[in-house]
């Protein structure tokens, strides 16, 4: 059974997922699609690499303490890599709608 510090924690988890949007699309004069396509992997790549070993470690030892720990991690990083995505093609040069 879920008790309501685990439904609260779930629920404040899903409002901080909404608050950074990857962009969809990327465009700078010049360049082909293949050469965006190309520029967003290495930076989504850069961005995966500097992320890769971040870990919180919570205070709390219980299983809900945990799970949280590890679900707030996964949205934290997935958030980080969105902003060094977007920051990375931004200095190449690219704008994103």
């Amino acid at each position: 059974m879920q008790s309501p510090h685990y439904a609260a924690l779930w629920a404040s988890l899903l409002t901080l997922s909404a608050c950074v949007s990857s962009v969809d699309h990327w465009s700078k004069p010049g360049a082909s699609q293949a050469t965006v396509e190309h520029d967003k992997a290495e930076c989504q790549y850069q961005a995966k690499s500097a992320t890769a070993s971040y870990n919180s470690t919570p205070s709390d030892k219980s299983m809900e303490a945990a799970v949280g720990a590890g679900v707030g991690d996964g949205i934290v990083v997935a958030e980080k890599q969105i902003d060094l995505t977007n920051d990375c093609m931004r200095l190449r040069g690219y704008s994103g709608s």
